[in-house]
């Protein structure tokens, strides 16, 4: 009997999501707040002189984490184990809304993804 040949992986195509990288914006939001007690863009733009006018308040910044690793790197941790159980739970809160937000907007991100985001932005990008 002669041996099957393996199929060709099926390819598809890359997209960028939108909704994704929002949810994935939220879940980094979390964490960023949990360990460094601020919020995503304050902690990437402080100090660098894009960000500017924001108020710190007391939390850590990549570019102050980067200068003194060893002091502000135990401070994290000492925010990450003080901030787990709210951090979990909004993670999970977030996740389960994401689910339930999927299901729901299925049929119209379908035709909205139809009829304006792909003939404005082209098929490599989708809500």
């Amino acid at each position: 009997m002669a041996r099957r040949g393996r199929k060709a992986p099926r390819r598809r195509r890359k997209t960028f999501s939108i909704t994704n990288a929002i949810f994935s914006l939220g879940f980094a939001s979390i964490l960023t707040q949990g360990f460094f007690k601020t919020n995503v863009l304050t902690f990437f733009l402080e100090g660098t002189g894009i960000g500017r006018g924001m108020a710190s308040g007391g939390g850590i910044s990549l570019s102050e984490l980067i200068a003194r690793p060893e002091q502000l790197g135990s401070q994290a941790l000492s925010n990450a184990q003080s901030n787990l159980g709210s951090m979990v739970m909004q993670s999970f809160g977030l996740a389960v809304g994401e689910r339930v937000f999927r299901k729901l907007m299925a049929m119209p991100f379908r035709r909205i993804n139809a009829g304006i985001v792909k003939p404005l932005l082209g098929s490599g990008v989708r809500l």
